[in-house]
């Protein structure tokens, strides 16, 4: 227990720690002030959003047309009446018409801006997936819309749904939304530096040996348990902060509000629903995993080549390696994809079916990950309990 506190009191006291955790909780409560995560989806314009579109369709409608552009003046004019009704039901503040204006406007996008005439047409997904420089806007566009429309469909049955509800603006919604929209990612990177800093600081403390005498494999699982300890106290304090600035305004939310979990089974799509009270405790799982296979890998690392850059350059291959897998030249898509450890990085899109949508598989479930990230894991633990079993091996010398 000595070595573990004195572990923890090195981790949190050093500078270059606390500076990254400063910086981690100065940027999300930029994002809560200036880009707040918790705002309407995309896929749900905004009250100015969709008058300015209105207008903008029945300018269309009205004014002269040449043989290229006249075929859409129907379907133009039928939106244009499906974004009125919903502008109609939020000024009335009736929610159920609402939802059911959104789910004609989300069905009405989804088969027209697929469409293989779509640059002649004046309909396309939120623009915002092509700003933002996405890897893959269309497909994350359509994902988002398809995926949009299966979870508003139980909420259209409702006499008087909750508007937070439906704009996905709730405490439970917004943690989903948030691990969906990059802060996992941004975790497991404060979880690399974490654990290459127990490898730097050790080599400025090796006289500990002296004072506390304790065996390489217990040195690196109290270092792993090191790091789980300040991470969990890291995760507090963010969940704390998404708590304050989201209860008050939109509430807490329901457990059993789902998403929607894509999967294909041949040539059948399914979009079957998954409460949060299923998805939430899965991503965290997810999560876990991912934390604890970059910790013992840094570790690993450090035993066998005595450099944290190395631990630190296959993180990072790891962590953002998949779009490396589609680089002309260099790798391609194909079924073993799913077997393929960078495109599980991010648990969000494994439990909403995401992956699967990107890759025109059903193979990269949340069971998938945990077989695919075990495996390796299990892979590290054997390495790792050999190598600090050997009669010279020591972490600490």
């Amino acid at each position: 227990m000595r070595y573990f506190k004195f572990q923890l009191h090195q981790l949190l006291t050093n500078r270059k720690n606390l500076a990254v955790i400063g910086i981690a909780l100065v940027a999300l409560l930029c994002q809560f002030i200036f880009f707040p995560p918790n705002k309407v989806p995309a896929e749900l314009p905004t009250r100015n959003a969709l008058t300015r579109d209105r207008d903008k369709n029945m300018a269309f409608v009205n004014e002269p047309h040449g043989s290229m552009t006249a075929k859409w003046v129907p379907a133009t004019r039928e939106f244009a009446n499906i974004e009125t009704r919903m502008l109609k039901a939020q000024k009335q503040q009736h929610t159920q018409s609402y939802v059911k204006a959104t789910l004609h406007y989300l069905a009405f996008l989804g088969q027209n801006a697929a469409n293989p005439d779509a640059q002649s047409s004046p309909f396309h997904y939120p623009l915002s997936y092509y700003f933002e420089n996405r890897q893959y806007p269309d497909a994350d566009a359509a994902f988002a819309n398809a995926t949009m429309y299966r979870s508003l469909e139980p909420l259209a049955k409702q006499a008087h749904p909750d508007i937070a509800t439906v704009k996905q603006q709730t405490f439970w919604q917004t943690l989903f939304r948030g691990a969906s929209g990059g802060w996992l990612t941004a975790l497991l990177i404060v979880t690399i530096l974490f654990a290459n800093d127990l490898l730097t600081s050790e080599q400025r403390h090796r006289s500990i040996a002296r004072l506390l005498p304790v065996s390489p494999w217990y040195a690196i699982n109290y270092k792993t348990l090191t790091v789980f300890t300040a991470l969990s106290g890291f995760l507090v304090v963010v969940v704390a902060i998404i708590a304050a600035f989201v209860i008050p305004q939109h509430g807490l939310g329901s457990l059993s509000a789902a998403i929607a979990y894509y999967a294909k089974d041949g040539m059948s799509i399914k979009l079957d629903p998954l409460a949060l009270s299923i998805a939430l405790p899965m991503l965290l799982g997810l999560t876990v995993l991912l934390m604890w296979l970059f910790i013992r890998l840094n570790l690993l690392c450090q035993l066998l080549f005595h450099n944290e850059l190395v631990g630190l350059v296959i993180s990072a291959f790891l962590l953002f390696g998949e779009p490396l897998y589609f680089m002309h030249g260099l790798a391609f898509s194909v079924p073993q994809t799913a077997y393929y450890l960078p495109g599980y990085m991010n648990p969000a899109a494994i439990i909403s079916g995401l992956q699967n949508f990107r890759y025109d598989t059903s193979r990269m479930s949340p069971l998938a990950a945990v077989v695919v990230i075990g495996s390796v894991i299990l892979i590290l633990e054997l390495v790792l309990f050999i190598v600090t079993h050997r009669r010279r091996a020591a972490i600490i010398k």
